[in-house]
């Protein structure tokens, strides 16, 4: 990392960043170009491990993508706000949280995983809320990839008004 002052080590404040966002991009190796998606996530950690869950169809260009290279890059971005300078624009900057990972993707095949992995999911989206439980025939057509992160880092700019 290039500006090692703004890298953040702490996994106590890594975690609380992963929990208040709600979209990861999702960077995969494409024919051509390289292919990104935003997606809403679920996620699990084990010690310092983490692993996300996205869910939607058993097909299509992602699936494909992740069959023919199941290696993935991911971004989290949040916390965005200017921080005004003078009349100069070389005194203007801003603030941001950011997160990048890489890892390797693959498909849960199991029900009683993509049972746990959409309870997982749904309780990062829709924090306190009951669900009746997932149907059998619903978990059979739900594709869900399981992301686990071999390397992260996290970096900031907070904002002056804000330390």
């Amino acid at each position: 990392m290039r500006r090692k002052k703004r890298q953040v080590t702490d996994l106590e404040l890594i975690k609380k960043f992963v929990e208040k966002t709600q979209v990861v991009r999702i960077a995969l190796n494409g024919e051509k170009y390289p292919y990104v998606v935003p997606v809403n996530f679920g996620y699990e950690w084990n010690e310092e491990e983490l692993m996300l869950f996205i869910h939607g169809a058993a097909e299509g260009k992602k699936v494909n993508m992740i069959k023919n290279d199941p290696h993935v890059a991911i971004e989290m971005d949040g916390h965005h706000r200017l921080i005004e300078g003078t009349s100069n624009a070389a005194t203007y900057s801003y603030a941001y949280q950011s997160f990048i990972g890489f890892g390797h993707a693959s498909f849960l095949e199991d029900l009683e995983e993509k049972r746990k992995a959409l309870h997982v999911l749904m309780d990062h989206a829709a924090k306190g809320a009951s669900f009746d439980e997932i149907p059998e025939a619903m978990l059979k057509r739900t594709g869900i990839i399981k992301i686990t992160l071999a390397s992260y880092t996290m970096k900031e700019n907070i904002h002056p008004d804000e330390k």
